[in-house]
């Protein structure tokens, strides 16, 4: 938040909370491997219990959610900042966790376009370089150039075999109803490290 004082938000996709209990549910930190090929397991005792949802929409397919308990600092957490400029970003990057899968980086080379997907104002990924998402990926972050987060995948029909059209949520357009929790500070925040 325009704060800096690791308020633990977590944003995701309206369409992933609809209707679910955030209350019960179990976040995982750090769920990595540490090594690309053979990807392994990472670690699973990293976890916070618990949310409440702040704000929802499906205007951009968004959902603010705030963790129970603050992740402790041995977890190593680092808070993203974000852009909600609305500006064109030459290049992004998406981390996701597909189909609940150790963590996956996914990058596209070209400036993604705005589209509309489902009613909702997204950014359009024709389609990635390197990696892809696949079902389980929604509701993650997609970055600019500049490290800064502009949206939440909502869908679209990349895959494995697939690495086309994926459409996010554009952070720009959830950004005034989150004013409340995010704080109003200019058009971009660097991300915060506690």
């Amino acid at each position: 938040n325009c704060n800096n004082n690791g308020t633990p938000l977590f944003l995701a996709a309206n369409h992933c909370v609809s209707g679910q209990t955030v209350g019960n549910w179990v976040f995982l930190f750090n769920y990595q491997s540490a090594t690309c090929s053979p990807s392994a397991n990472g670690p699973t005792t990293q976890t916070v219990s618990g949310a409440s949802t702040l704000f929802s929409s499906g205007a951009s397919d968004m959902a603010l959610l705030q963790l129970n308990s603050t992740p402790p600092a041995n977890y190593g957490v680092y808070y993203t900042g974000w852009d909600k400029s609305n500006t064109t970003p030459s290049n992004q990057t998406c981390i996701h966790h597909p189909a609940g899968d150790v963590k996956k980086i996914s990058f596209d080379n070209n400036a993604a376009t705005q589209a509309t997907y489902g009613n909702a104002s997204c950014w359009r990924i024709a389609s990635w370089e390197d990696g892809t998402t696949e079902g389980g990926s929604s509701g993650s972050g997609l970055w600019n150039q500049d490290h800064r987060l502009i949206g939440q995948l909502y869908g679209g029909q990349a895959s494995c075999s697939n690495n086309i059209n994926d459409y996010f949520g554009r952070f720009d357009i959830s950004y005034p109803n989150l004013t409340t929790w995010l704080g109003s500070c200019g058009n971009t925040v660097n991300g915060y490290d506690p």
